[in-house]
């Protein structure tokens, strides 16, 4: 539950930094009123250097309103041009990366909250009390202070950001955390590298009741639903995926007759979280997808920049190794009593399906790259480092994705330096054994 209200919040994200800064100002700007109206009366008890007079304190208060306006409508726009160069030389699903910095947003908030503190303090400072001394205006410089502070974070926040190596780091950084926490998650419970046979006499298949991208499963959930109905769900989706309403999510094998199929239906739909987008909060495919994204930009023809693209190779092969060093495919939730599973109380779930996941995370790099001999030899070298941490069972696809890798790119070279130049990366790969490994 508390997974699935982190990734509700996750999307407003963006107004909870911005309300909660515009928020501290107003909050404070009701404090320092009560102050200066003596409804709270302890203003008279502070050193005089921290008053000032009604008139000057207007006079500031108008000049830092204005000032405070003036460069939170700079700082949207330097925002908006930063939106755009994300989407025109990186990727569109980038631009969050951005947004969600709490920086940005962070800024703007407070240059916001800074413009609102000075219009409820001088809407609420009346002639009346020009005999009195009052703090709004200290307050007020004070926050400027912090207001020129936030600003030279911003700008410098700002520079680094457009810069393609803190973006690609960033990216990695925050795939390697979704992929870490994923493993460590599965990584205690038993393994299957195929599906097995599930001898019951029930088979009951639940349909989704709406449309979107499953970014959770309440796996716990699942289990104590298995249990419940004396059976094993097999789910026919992973995080991450797009799930149209009426297609197939789960089959419940039992041997117990279910009275009541849409009772059974609205409990396993309950267990998904749907997106209208998709996120890389618990999906590491999602987040590798960003570092793919960007280098298919780069090696587009309007960039031309494979550079770039070899740079992320090499940080997307370090991913794929975290997945490439794990035996199994298919994770066993629940009590695992029964080889035939026949009992009930457990739930399989596709955690790792690693050749499907290379060879979709390639296929689109391949095409732009298969006919530049700088590119083709990055993409040995990255599935060589994947290679060197695979586990024997995962090593033998990759042997074989080479094959069809050398098949689809040599065609393109008739210089032999060239093509000696791929079969030697090609043979390093195909040369790779872990005895140690061997179960």
């Amino acid at each position: 539950m508390v997974k699935a209200f982190g990734l509700f919040f996750e999307d407003k994200r963006i107004w909870l930094i911005l309300g909660g800064s515009v928020l501290f100002s107003f909050i404070l700007a009701i404090g320092v009123i009560l102050l200066d109206t003596r409804m709270i009366n302890v203003v008279d008890y502070f050193p005089t250097v921290f008053l000032t007079s009604v008139n000057l304190a207007k006079s500031i208060l108008s000049l830092l309103a204005g000032s405070l306006f003036s460069v939170a409508t700079f700082t949207f726009g330097t925002m908006l041009s930063v939106i755009s160069f994300y989407s025109s030389n990186f990727s569109p699903r980038t631009v969050e990366n951005f947004l969600l910095q709490k920086t940005s947003m962070q800024t703007l908030g407070i240059f916001l909250g800074g413009f609102i503190y000075c219009l409820s303090s001088l809407f609420f400072m009346r002639n009346s009390e020009d005999e009195y001394l009052v703090v709004s205006a200290s307050i007020a410089l004070l926050y400027a202070l912090a207001c020129v502070f936030y600003f030279t974070k911003f700008v410098y926040n700002v520079a680094i950001s457009v810069q393609l190596n803190h973006l690609v780091t960033k990216l990695y950084k925050e795939a390697e955390s979704v992929a870490d926490e994923t493993i460590e998650y599965f990584q205690e419970m038993p393994l299957l590298d195929h599906l097995p046979q599930i001898d019951t006499l029930h088979i009951f298949t639940v349909k989704a009741n709406e449309s979107g991208y499953v970014e959770y499963i309440n796996f716990n959930r699942l289990v104590e639903l298995s249990k419940e109905f004396k059976g094993t769900i097999v789910l026919h989706l992973r995080i991450g995926e797009f799930i149209s309403a009426n297609q197939p999510l789960v089959d419940l094998y039992t041997n117990r007759k279910v009275k009541d199929e849409s009772q059974l239906q609205a409990a396993i739909n309950r267990t998904l979280t749907y997106q209208e987008k998709p996120s890389s909060m618990y999906d590491p495919n999602f987040a590798r997808a960003k570092l793919i994204e960007v280098a298919l930009r780069a090696v587009s023809p309007g960039i031309n920049d494979p550079n770039t693209a070899i740079y992320i190779l090499n940080y997307k092969a370090l991913l794929d190794s975290k997945f490439a060093s794990i035996p199994g495919r298919f994770v066993v939730m629940g009590e695992d009593t029964d080889e035939t599973f026949s009992s009930g109380g457990n739930v399989i779930y596709d955690f790792n399906n690693f050749p499907k996941d290379l060879y979709e995370s390639y296929w689109q790099l391949i095409h732009y790259m298969k006919q530049d001999i700088s590119g083709v030899v990055a993409l040995f070298d990255s599935l060589l480092t994947v290679a060197y941490s695979a586990h024997p069972k995962k090593l033998n696809y990759i042997k074989d994705y080479s094959n069809y890798l050398f098949n689809l790119t040599s065609p393109n070279f008739t210089e032999r330096l060239d093509i000696q130049n791929i079969e030697e990366r090609q043979q390093r790969i195909l040369g790779i054994n872990h005895p140690e490994l061997e179960e």
